[in-house]
């Protein structure tokens, strides 16, 4: 957790230094704050039966995953922020991108592809996931991505069974490289007028603040209740 965490505010430091002025929430990681993991993991599976069919659809789609993260954690109250970077598996690298890389894609913004005629975003080379306020990894895409690679995998995964997080038992031994935080790789890698997900991340950049601001305000004042 302790390496997690220096990894992480290097990766909120070098976000900022590299892309100042970009919405980059300014989360700061407090181990002792407490997050009730088991209602939290109940809470999101309750939440992804209702509009996914199995976790076999979790794979390939872990920034739009990390959307729906994000706003099951807001409304439980927790400070949380995206990550993007790399997970070291057992057998090699996640997504084997390394930070210059990172930087690239960054740098080189929204890149178009032609796929039968119709203009879509380039693959997405970077993982993402969320970070919890006290260092917690909550990813809810990884395990299935795993699983369907094993002997086992004509059978999905349970959604509680699919959700990742720091400590998780049973889980593979996954150790998170973050180097990038907040909606920066979101902004200037996947947000254009012309992709299909671009009024969806719109919204989340704006309902993002909002949920932060108001929980923000209400540690501040415990006594204020949500409109």
């Amino acid at each position: 957790m302790i390496d997690y965490i220096s990894r992480f505010n290097e990766a909120r430091a070098w976000t900022d230094f590299r892309y100042a002025g970009m919405s980059n929430y300014p989360l700061r990681i407090d181990p002792s704050f407490q997050v009730d993991v088991p209602a939290l993991v109940a809470t999101i599976a309750k939440d992804f039966q209702q509009f996914i069919d199995s976790t076999d659809d979790l794979p390939g789609r872990c920034f739009l995953i990390a959307r729906e993260l994000s706003y099951i954690i807001g409304a439980m109250e927790i400070r949380h922020t995206v990550t993007v970077g790399d997970v070291r598996l057992k057998d090699g690298l996640y997504v084997n991108i390394a930070r210059e890389r990172l930087a690239s894609d960054l740098d080189g913004g929204y890149q178009v592809d032609m796929v039968n005629g119709v203009p879509i975003g380039k693959p997405i080379d970077a993982h993402c996931w969320i970070t919890l306020e006290n260092g917690l990894v909550i990813d809810a895409t990884i395990l299935a991505s795993q699983h369907r690679k094993s002997p086992a995998a004509q059978i999905p995964l349970t959604f509680e069974e699919a959700i990742y997080f720091t400590g998780k038992e049973g889980a593979p031994d996954l150790e998170y490289i973050p180097m990038a935080t907040g909606f920066v790789y979101l902004q200037r890698v996947l947000t254009s007028p012309q992709d299909g997900d671009f009024a969806t991340y719109l919204k989340w950049y704006r309902d993002f603040n909002q949920m932060m601001c108001a929980i923000d305000l209400e540690r501040l004042v415990p006594t204020l209740q949500r409109a």
